[in-house]
């Protein structure tokens, strides 16, 4: 059987069958690190970072990167994003690159896999968001996704301990010296940073304010302020920030956007605003960062920018 022959039957394959289909987009999207839209070529691209990782002494980083590649494509393919672009591998090779840098660069341990995971998701939205902005200008957008994801988590890492060490007793330690019972009036807190209010009395009058309105748009306030808790908490976040309700209140301002703009209101929508939390704190942590030489606060700069990305995807969302 000659090579036409053979690309012929997988062509026809992959046409019938799903699973054979996934296969050449996972293929693809390894292909696609370096512009080339054949399954070939990336078949002999993860045999080399198969390689390359235990050269290295990091097997794991083979399987980091494979992982960041499967849910990538799953989740463009669930969000039913654009068909072609996604048969080519091109939501899959960013998330690839992913892998293997927070592979690199990261200890093992439960929290990275947990993260690779994350950012594979989150790598979708901004390769659309980022689509949508450049396709004006008839222009790719090639491997910003991945640059700035891979950015977002290494400056995350001062202020999530987690990410930078295997988890250990200290943090243990953190997540049970937070009194669960002040959970509630912390997350109602954050609803009161909003205005810039470290008042929970404040926190109780906005969020009736937001209730007379919308019952909806409440509960998505309270939900996304205890989300960013709970994601704060696990990434070993200082407790004291998060007592203060300073990673609710662009998150609870990210919900309420993002559930303002959706045109449906489905399981797929609210766990595409989860995603957008996750993404403002994970923004938050990275911008504290940047910007504590300069001794000035971020504010609401993570909600604006996440939003931002965010309905740029949507706009391809709503069409659906």
């Amino acid at each position: 059987m000659n090579t036409a022959s053979v690309r012929q039957y997988w062509h026809q394959l992959t046409s019938t069958n799903h699973l054979c289909q996934f296969i050449d987009v996972i293929l693809r999207s390894y292909g696609q690190v370096m512009l080339q839209n054949n399954p070939v070529s990336g078949l002999i691209f993860s045999i080399g970072i198969l390689f390359g990782s235990y050269s290295a002494g990091k097997p794991q980083t083979a399987l980091a990167c494979l992982l960041a590649v499967v849910c990538a494509n799953a989740i463009a393919y669930l969000y039913q994003l654009n068909r072609k672009a996604w048969l080519q591998g091109i939501y899959g090779f960013n998330a690839c690159l992913i892998g293997i840098a927070l592979s690199v660069f990261c200890e093992n341990s439960l929290y990275l896999w947990l993260s690779i995971i994350l950012a594979a998701i989150l790598s979708v939205f901004i390769t659309q968001a980022f689509s949508s902005i450049l396709q004006q200008w008839y222009l790719p957008c090639l491997t910003i996704p991945f640059v700035l994801i891979t950015w977002l988590y290494l400056l995350a890492t001062p202020s999530f301990s987690v990410l930078i060490r295997e988890p250990s007793t200290e943090l243990s330690a953190q997540i049970s010296s937070f009194n669960l019972l002040h959970l509630i009036p912390d997350s109602i807190l954050g609803i009161a940073e909003v205005f810039l209010f470290n008042s929970a009395l404040a926190g109780v009058i906005f969020l009736a304010g937001l209730a007379v309105n919308s019952i909806r748009m409440a509960i998505y306030a309270l939900a996304s302020s205890l989300l960013a808790i709970g994601i704060a908490l696990l990434y070993g976040s200082q407790i004291e920030m998060i007592s203060l309700g300073l990673y609710s209140f662009n998150a609870i301002l990210t919900a309420i956007t993002l559930a303002t703009f959706s045109n449906n209101q489905d399981f797929k929508t609210n766990i595409y605003i989860v995603f957008g939390i996750i993404f403002t704190v994970l923004t938050q942590a990275a911008l504290a960062t940047i910007l504590k030489p300069f001794a000035i606060p971020v504010l609401t700069l993570p909600f604006v920018l996440v939003s931002w990305l965010w309905l740029l995807t949507n706009q391809t969302l709503s069409q659906r």
